[in-house]
């Protein structure tokens, strides 16, 4: 089915993959795992840009796909304002590629870059304890910057 896909299939012990992952993450193109250890991965990728607020994730089957930020729905803080939207938008720009929206997607992703390039940050990720945006201001900050073709 994927013929023109290069292959390089190696076995790894997941707290190897977890240490090879933060160590040298370009190594990675796709891994292929159960959910225990996918779960395991996933969070201890999340050092690499910050924060799990910053992970979106994809589960692909022959037809549909499911796609959903790391975190899960973080139910502890709820309605606090404090949660980084960035995964979930960076998921709706997954479910965009995987529809063929591929310009749309870019857009998204390049909008939520310019976002955070700008400065404008979550609690998670901000250094100035004074400065962090609510999740709706951080979403309101990415739409400024959506731009289409």
């Amino acid at each position: 089915e994927f013929r023109r896909v290069l292959f390089r299939s190696e076995h790894m012990y997941v707290d190897n993959a977890a240490m090879q992952l933060i160590l040298n993450p370009r190594q990675f193109g796709v891994i292929l795992t159960g959910n225990l250890f996918g779960d395991i991965l996933s969070d201890a990728s999340a050092v690499l840009p910050g924060s799990l607020g910053m992970l979106p994730s994809a589960s692909i089957g022959d037809s549909s796909g499911l796609f959903e930020p790391i975190h899960g729905s973080a139910p502890d803080i709820a309605g606090k304002g404090i949660a980084n939207p960035a995964a979930t938008i960076l998921s709706a720009a997954m479910m965009l590629d995987f529809l063929g929206e591929k310009a749309a997607a870019t857009a998204v992703r390049q909008a939520v870059a310019k976002t955070q390039l700008d400065g404008f940050l979550t609690a998670d990720l901000a250094t100035d304890p004074f400065l962090p945006l609510t999740t709706s201001a951080f979403g309101d900050e990415v739409v400024k910057r959506l731009q289409f073709g």
